[in-house]
């Protein structure tokens, strides 16, 4: 697919301050039914289904989506969205017939829906009510106990697309979303995207674009009605390992100061970025692998990931990389080891009491 941007798109299009709870929960769940995705979505699938309890959690997955391909109801992919699910779901009861009406005409045209939509698309209320607690129950089981891992990781994706907006302007965003997105002015290409629905272009007509972090998949505009539309990019592909191998995914172990940036980077990499800043004038792939204890292919494949992120920045002398922290690895860093704050004196939200992560700086 390629998406044409013209000069009113480019000034209108902007980043999105909230990542959706009910998004999370909507892409999640045709991962949850593929078996041929990374490691770490396979312990998720098996911590959810520890936790499954047959019920109205399946009417939600049969119709967020079974395939990646399959487009999505808009209201199961907030336009814009917001803090905590239980908003979003009384945003979702309360969405105009005629809208629902459309996005499930829309959606029956590129797969086969359920007898009981009929009644969501009628805005019964007690069909909305219904399947509103079987989003509920999913999330509950699938996103909730990860979703403060989860969204940390957004948020330092969202910061680093601040950063890149600051330095180089929305073309500078649009240049790094994705592996499989690329920016070839004025067009943003989908290449080989499994969301391609729609053929071969979409024209924005003015209306800009919204910029999305999500998690578990990207998903790409698909839907002409759209006032504004939405471009979700995969800024987590997976919980992190540590927040699936902990209990439900409860918090870091409070004696660990590092236990949090480990949850949000792995503790291999953690270690990496912590030994890469503790350089004085950078420190090489060599010295990197040995003061971590790992192979230098392993140091060097940790080191592309976390300059990907902008966490690192490598230079190089001679045959020699020297890695070094950039500003937002060191304030990542600095976060990671700042003093516990007694809750009940934080005047700050508490992410997990309101469903969201860390605002981004």
């Amino acid at each position: 697919m390629r998406i044409h941007f013209t000069l009113s798109d480019l000034a209108r299009t902007r980043l999105a301050a909230v990542p959706s709870p009910l998004a999370a929960a909507t892409f999640s769940a045709y991962r949850l039914r593929d078996s041929s995705d990374a490691p770490a979505l396979d312990l998720w699938r098996r911590a959810v289904r520890r936790d499954w309890k047959p019920g109205r959690q399946r009417l939600f997955g049969i119709l967020a989506a079974r395939t990646p391909t399959q487009p999505v109801p808009r209201f199961l992919r907030p336009h814009e969205g917001l803090l905590t699910l239980e908003e979003e779901l009384d945003q979702l009861r309360s969405t105009p017939r005629s809208a629902l009406r459309a996005d499930l005409a829309y959606v029956a045209e590129h797969r086969a829906l359920p007898s009981w939509t009929r009644a969501l698309a009628d805005g019964d209320r007690e069909a909305l009510d219904m399947f509103a607690e079987a989003a509920r129950a999913y999330h509950q089981v699938a996103i909730a106990p990860y979703w403060h891992a989860i969204s940390s990781q957004i948020a330092v994706d969202q910061a680093l697309r601040l950063r890149q907006f600051r330095e180089g302007g929305i073309e500078r965003v649009l240049s790094s979303l994705h592996p499989l997105l690329r920016w070839r002015p004025p067009v943003l290409e989908t290449a080989g995207h499994p969301n391609d629905v729609v053929g071969e272009d979409y024209h924005l007509g003015g209306r800009g674009l919204v910029l999305a972090p999500a998690a578990f998949c990207s998903y790409v505009p698909c839907d002409p009605a759209d006032e504004q539309p939405t471009l979700y990019y995969e800024a987590a592909a997976h919980p992190p390992l540590a927040s699936l191998t902990r209990p439900y995914g409860g918090p870091a172990d409070p004696a660990d100061p590092r236990g949090e940036l480990a949850a949000l980077l792995g503790h291999s990499r953690a270690a990496v970025l912590e030994v890469i800043a503790d350089g004085v004038s950078g420190v090489s792939t060599g010295q990197l692998a040995r003061r971590v204890g790992l192979s230098p292919a392993s140091a060097s494949e940790h080191t592309a990931v976390l300059r990907r992120a902008g966490l690192v920045a490598t230079h190089r002398s001679g045959r020699t990389a020297h890695h070094s922290p950039t500003p937002l690895g060191s304030e990542l860093l600095r976060g990671a080891v700042a003093p516990a704050t007694d809750p009940a004196t934080d005047p700050r939200p508490d992410p997990e009491r309101h469903g969201s992560g860390p605002a981004p700086r």
